[in-house]
């Protein structure tokens, strides 16, 4: 039953954090973008959405996403939670920023509209990286408050394990962060023929 419970608060807070941070929050990024880029209103997004245009079901159709994203980062959130280790501060920001590095290696490119059309570029790549920093930051909150930070299931398993998980991660978020630091430097600084 405690599994259950667990399992259950970390779909709730995750599915919580996705509709105010990916849903509400994404939504004002784009709506602060937009009002920035008067002259690209009507042109369509990578995902699809026509910029500038902010209609009720689009606006839906964000919320209901980004709730789902959220259910399914709350379960990792969950399997993963026990992994963070040192002092506070380290705990708190060592989660958020490797979720940032990992997703957004996949939420940011350089080919497409949305972060070669947008201006500023920094500001494009900056609220994109913002919204999974700000949902990793929230949701743990939300769980840690819920269901404390010492109780995982990390702890029933050898010691060597989550040393081992922790390095594989490490390694994940470096590969990752080596491939975003290589795209935004394309956005930043575009291959221009003279």
């Amino acid at each position: 039953m405690e599994v259950l419970r667990r399992i259950g608060i970390g779909v709730l807070m995750g599915a919580l954090s996705g509709l105010v941070v990916g849903g509400l929050g994404g939504r004002l990024f784009m709506f602060v973008l937009a009002q920035l880029n008067p002259d690209a209103t009507g042109i369509r997004t990578d995902d699809g959405f026509e910029m500038g245009q902010f209609t009720a079901s689009g606006t839906t159709n964000l919320l209901l996403v980004t709730t789902i994203i959220g259910v399914v980062g709350g379960l990792v959130f969950l399997a993963l939670r026990g992994l963070r280790f040192g002092p506070t501060w380290f705990r708190v920001l060592s989660m958020p920023v490797g979720v940032t590095i990992v997703v957004g290696s996949m939420l940011v490119h350089s080919d497409g509209v949305d972060f070669s059309l947008l201006k500023p570029h920094w500001l494009a790549v900056a609220m994109t990286l913002a919204v999974p920093f700000l949902y990793t930051l929230l949701l743990a909150w939300l769980v840690d408050r819920r269901l404390g930070v010492k109780s995982h299931v990390w702890q029933a398993l050898p010691t060597a394990a989550p040393w081992i998980a922790r390095v594989a991660l490490t390694v994940l978020v470096v590969v990752t962060l080596v491939d975003l630091v290589s795209t935004v430097d394309d956005i930043m600084h575009p291959f221009q023929f003279d």
